[in-house]
């Protein structure tokens, strides 16, 4: 038996490209989330169960909201809305695989609390699955 050593992810340098732009400055988090849902079918059979599964797939990303600036994350999504578009994240910039996929673009939320950044949470649902690319 092989014995694998990992080699943690400290998640502090990564790159979020949406639409050709890397958005990661503005981002504090981006979690690329499975959804799996799952179902057995059982038969007549003790040993007749025949299990089924389908996985959707969503990128979650907390940012700070940016209205002021034109080419801000905040003002992309509200414009974007409804829209499918290439994104990529790279977990560790300079080195390991990333990860490409379509995303149905949803916008944030305006405002927030006082006396503080102004920030938010969209689950971006990907369209298919998420691909794989070594670096």
């Amino acid at each position: 038996m092989a014995i694998i050593t990992p080699t943690p992810l400290y998640f502090d340098d990564i790159i979020l490209t949406i639409d050709g732009d890397d958005y990661a400055p503005a981002a504090s988090q981006a979690t690329l989330e499975p959804s799996t849902s799952t179902t057995v079918f059982h038969g007549l059979k003790p040993d007749d169960n025949f299990p089924a599964s389908s996985t959707d797939w969503a990128l979650t990303v907390a940012f700070v909201q940016d209205w002021d600036s034109a080419a801000s994350l905040a003002r992309f999504l509200f414009s974007n809305q409804g829209s499918t578009i290439a994104t990529t994240l790279k977990p560790k910039s300079g080195s390991g695989p990333s990860f490409t996929m379509d995303l149905h673009i949803v916008p944030g939320s305006v405002g927030g609390t006082t006396r503080s950044h102004a920030t938010t949470t969209v689950t971006l649902p990907v369209k298919g699955i998420p691909a794989l690319v070594e670096a």
